[in-house]
């Protein structure tokens, strides 16, 4: 069948197309209140009393209350921007006499998304815009792509984070991060050290390091003998001048990879056990192949490399040239992300872009050099967002497949069982995109609704 114009409607009715489960509209989006409400609780309950545990003391009762209101606004926003979509696909069906092309998901969900988001506390308006950005940055390229207009590009996802983290090192090791008040400065500085935080001429330099009067070591500590004998030879040898750690340069990288080795290790196995918990508790020999599996490395890899080449460069730098220098941090950067090709997950990545253009872009409305846009971080959530519910709603193939799984089970399966068979008129056999994600995902639209 010849495909449609973009700019044709379709006189089909909302019954036919957003909620053929129900006849009445008011009645579909009520249900997709009530079930989204639930989700969002579920989800915000989790997020929000992790993040209580997680300060480790024991919560005051202005820290309960403040998380109580956090999550029942947070769970107001999230229940908004779900139940308004199929209320502007109706209302705006109804108007207009027709579905359009924009009007299936793209234009409500912004509507939607305006609504919700104005809900949301604005200390968190950035932190879900930069989320949405990293899923929608992914979607167009498989829009792209899917239509033949881009290729996949070797080691891209290395070379977006190399650019991207070696500007955010730049900025740390100039000392500019210091007005941002970022949370990623704190993970900066714990993987390269606080040593490299700003000019090694202009950094107090730690003292030497004092002779420590070792406890009387047992008969039979033969390890505790050469750790000591091993690391007091590592600290023994020469580091330059201008360098800005304490002990010598060779132990300040092993010190450095070693230790980022060992919590990548950890946060892996341990990321590994809590998703695969229930083929564990099925079938316990399973851990065995959890701890052999080459997986298990990927993250200790990326992050212990990275901290030791980032560190080895920079001593190695400052002993050619003999100074230190916040440019420093260009090569070394660069050097150092070489080892995103062991981890090279598309979210970090595009995580650490988004970042870095987030936090470069104040420094320069700061400094006055590019001007103060207001609402963007609306305007931008909202495009996002829009992007990612017309996706999945007319070429469901092109997006991220956990935003697609999030979407079901926010809407109760509903997302799934709107009828895509109208849509297909504009050719992009959306309904048969639907069968293949349905497939993959292993989501179906057998779903119980509650009205």
């Amino acid at each position: 069948m010849a495909s449609l114009s973009k700019f044709v409607g379709i006189p089909t009715t909302c019954v036919e197309y957003m909620h053929p489960w129900s006849d009445h509209c008011v009645n579909a989006t009520a249900g997709l209140l009530l079930q989204s409400c639930s989700e969002s609780l579920r989800i915000y309950s989790a997020v929000y009393l992790l993040s209580l545990v997680m300060r480790g003391k024991i919560p005051s009762r202005k820290d309960l209350q403040r998380t109580l209101h956090g999550m029942l606004q947070s769970t107001a926003f999230l229940t908004t921007n779900a139940f308004t979509f199929s209320m502007f696909v109706c209302l705006l069906r109804r108007w207009l006499g027709k579905l359009y092309f924009l009007t299936v998901a793209f234009v409500p969900s912004w509507m939607a998304s305006f609504c919700a988001i104005l809900v949301e506390r604005p200390s968190r308006r950035g932190l879900l815009c930069l989320y949405v950005a990293n899923v929608a940055t992914e979607t167009y390229w498989r829009m792209l792509e899917s239509r033949g207009l881009v290729h996949p590009i070797k080691y891209g996802r290395v070379m977006i984070f190399g650019l991207s983290a070696t500007i955010l090192l730049l900025l740390y090791r100039s000392g500019l991060h210091k007005t941002q008040n970022d949370g990623l400065f704190d993970i900066i500085r714990f993987v390269v050290g606080k040593s490299e935080e700003a000019h090694a001429e202009d950094a107090e330099r730690p003292p030497d390091r004092p002779p420590v009067a070792r406890p009387a070591i047992p008969h039979g500590s033969i390890l505790r003998i050469v750790h000591d004998k091993v690391m007091g030879f590592l600290r023994a040898l020469p580091k330059h001048f201008s360098c800005p750690h304490r002990d010598s340069c060779v132990s300040y990288t092993l010190q450095g990879g070693t230790k980022l080795f060992c919590v990548g290790l950890g946060l892996q196995l341990t990321l590994s056990l809590v998703f695969q918990m229930g083929k564990i508790l099925r079938n316990p020999s399973a851990i065995k192949r959890i701890l052999r599996s080459r997986d298990v490395m990927k993250i200790a890899l990326f992050l212990g490399g990275f901290s030791a080449l980032f560190r080895a460069t920079s001593c190695s730098l400052r002993h050619l040239l003999g100074r230190d220098s916040p440019y420093h941090a260009v090569p070394a950067g660069l050097l150092a992300s070489t080892m995103f090709s062991q981890y090279p997950d598309t979210s970090v990545c595009l995580y650490i872009m988004w970042k870095m253009l987030q936090i470069t872009y104040k420094l320069g409305i700061e400094r006055k050099i590019v001007p103060r846009i207001p609402g963007a971080t609306i305007f931008l959530y909202c495009t996002f967002t829009a992007t990612l519910f017309h996706v999945a709603m007319v070429e469901p193939r092109n997006l991220r497949p956990s935003y697609w799984k999030f979407l079901h089970s926010l809407s109760g399966g509903r997302s799934a069982a709107i009828d895509r068979i109208p849509v297909d008129l504009w050719g992009l056999e959306t309904s048969k995109q639907l069968m293949e994600v349905l497939k993959s995902t292993r989501t179906d639209f057998n779903v119980k609704f509650l009205l």
